[in-house]
């Protein structure tokens, strides 16, 4: 009898060990199968920044023969208006129409050598604090719309701490921002308004300084060269219907190398 219930215990051990495995066995692969999975890493494609471009023309308000290239170029483009003319306030009120980006092209003192005729109410470096205001106001009231100041003229006045201090101060309670011409090397501008955190750019290469088709569309592509290297840059240009009819011609192209036309306060800093 003891042999019996010896045999008899040993075959239910193995049963109960038997069981046991199985349910181990069935345990694991319901963890095996419900585990947390790792989270798939997405390998997102590289997005290219694209290189920007900005234009300024320069110098409207004396007429308005050329607004009928503001509705035929249909890049953005900043129209840089000249106070106190006769054009002055149609032309940006056209140019804000056609979603252009106005901006008042204030007249700053030259060098005395300057051959340059000026302009009404011109700010000169001697004038006092409250006249140098004045003017400005009275500028920016005659230019609606305007978003941000590029000097014209300017080689003795950018190169004026104080004189600039007063100009930038202003600008900057009307949340405006400036555009340095550059036509000194001994501009004050760009160290002045990162002083003053004034929002600021400068210009990289001027478009028409020959009234030629060919230089313009030579300065275009070196424009778009630089700002391929550089990732922007701003070309400026003057009211002139050659310059206009050459932007107009070159932009698609311009665009095929992966440019992209933008306003000049997308590149303000």
């Amino acid at each position: 009898m003891p042999l019996k219930e010896d045999n008899l215990k040993l075959k239910t051990e193995a049963i109960i060990i038997s069981v046991l495995v199985c349910l181990l066995i069935v345990e694991t692969a319901l963890l095996i199968r419900f585990w947390p999975k790792k989270p798939k890493v997405v390998e997102r494609p590289e997005v290219l920044e694209l290189a920007r471009i900005a234009i300024i023309l320069d110098d409207w308000g004396y007429n308005y023969h050329n607004l009928n290239f503001l509705k035929a170029i249909d890049i953005p483009l900043d129209i840089s208006v000249l106070p106190f003319l006769p054009y002055s306030k149609k032309i940006a009120k056209e140019a804000n129409l056609n979603n252009k980006e106005v901006m008042l092209h204030l007249p700053l003192e030259p060098h005395p050598n300057s051959q340059i005729r000026l302009e009404n109410k011109v700010i000169l470096t001697a004038m006092p604090k409250e006249e140098v205001l004045q003017i400005l106001s009275e500028a920016l009231k005659s230019v609606p719309f305007c978003r941000g100041i590029n000097n014209h003229m300017g080689s003795l006045a950018t190169e004026k701490r104080n004189l600039m201090t007063i100009i930038f101060k202003e600008m900057r309670k009307r949340k405006l921002f400036f555009v340095d011409s550059l036509v000194t090397t001994n501009s004050i501008c760009q160290e002045l308004a990162e002083e003053l955190e004034l929002k600021f750019a400068q210009r990289s290469i001027f478009l028409d300084n020959e009234n030629d088709a060919d230089y313009i569309r030579r300065q275009l592509m070196l424009l778009a060269k630089r700002a391929k290297r550089q990732g922007s840059a701003i070309g400026i240009g003057h009211d002139r219907r050659l310059t206009l009819q050459v932007i107009k011609e070159i932009a698609p192209e311009i665009k095929k190398q992966g440019i992209k036309f933008v306003f000049v306060s997308e590149l303000v800093k």
